[in-house]
C-alpha cells in the first residue's frame, strides 16, 4: 500500500472512530505512520482529503450503475441489482457517508455542492433505467421523473435510517430494500 492509500484508509478508520470534527491531520499522519510533509504532498487540507474519499464513494456509484446499465437485463432488475449492489458498497464505507451526511454537508458549502454534483450523475443514470423500462413496455404507469424520485427518496431513507443512524446488519438493510422495491414495481406494472 502506497502512503497516499495509508493516509486514506487511515482517515478512514479515525473518522469512523473520533468523527471528522474530532481527527486532526496530526492524528492522520500519526495513524499512518508517515510526516505531516506526507500529507501536504497528496493533500491541500484534511477537507482536500474527506472530498478525495466521497468522491472514490461516487465514483465506485457510477461504476455498479453503468455495469448494470450493460447488462442486458430487464430495467427492474438492474434498478434492483444496482440498488443492492449500492447497499452493500456503501455498509463498507457507513462512516464516510455518515461524516459527509451528519456533519460536512450541513456547514460546508463545498461539500453541498459535491453531494449536488454527484447526484446529478447518478440521477442521469437512473433516468437511463427508468426510461429504458417504459421504452420496453415493462413500465406501464407513472412517469420517469416521478419514478426515479421515488426510487431516490425510498433509498436515500433505507440508507440515512437504517445504515448511518441504526447501522442495522446489511442483510436487514437488503432485506428492507428489496420489500419496498418489489411493492414500487408492483404498481408500475399495472397500468
Amino acid at each position: 500500500m502506497n502512503a497516499k492509500e495509508r493516509l486514506l484508509n487511515s482517515a478512514k478508520e479515525l473518522f469512523s472512530q473520533r468523527g471528522y470534527s474530532n481527527t486532526t491531520v496530526e492524528d492522520i499522519v500519526k495513524h499512518a505512520g508517515l510526516s505531516k510533509g506526507a500529507f501536504y504532498f497528496y493533500f491541500k487540507s484534511k477537507e482536500k482529503l474527506m472530498e478525495e474519499l466521497v468522491n472514490a464513494m461516487a465514483e465506485r456509484t457510477i461504476q455498479i450503475m453503468e455495469r448494470w446499465l450493460r447488462k442486458g437485463v430487464s430495467a427492474e432488475d438492474a434498478i434492483k441489482g444496482h440498488i443492492e449492489d449500492f447497499l452493500i458498497e456503501c455498509y463498507e464505507d457507513r462512516h464516510i457517508a455518515y461524516v459527509l451526511f451528519f456533519e460536512l454537508l450541513c456547514s460546508k458549502e463545498d461539500f453541498r455542492r459535491l453531494h449536488q454534483k454527484h447526484m446529478g450523475n447518478i440521477r442521469e443514470l437512473l433516468i437511463q433505467m427508468v426510461r429504458k423500462g417504459y421504452e420496453k413496455g415493462e413500465f406501464l404507469c407513472g412517469n420517469v421523473e416521478t419514478v426515479v424520485n421515488l426510487i431516490i427518496g425510498y433509498v436515500r431513507l433505507i440508507y440515512m435510517e437504517k445504515l448511518l443512524l441504526i447501522n442495522a446488519p446489511i442483510e436487514e438493510v437488503l432485506k428492507e430494500a428489496r420489500e419496498g422495491l418489489n411493492i414500487l414495481f408492483i404498481g408500475l406494472k399495472c397500468g
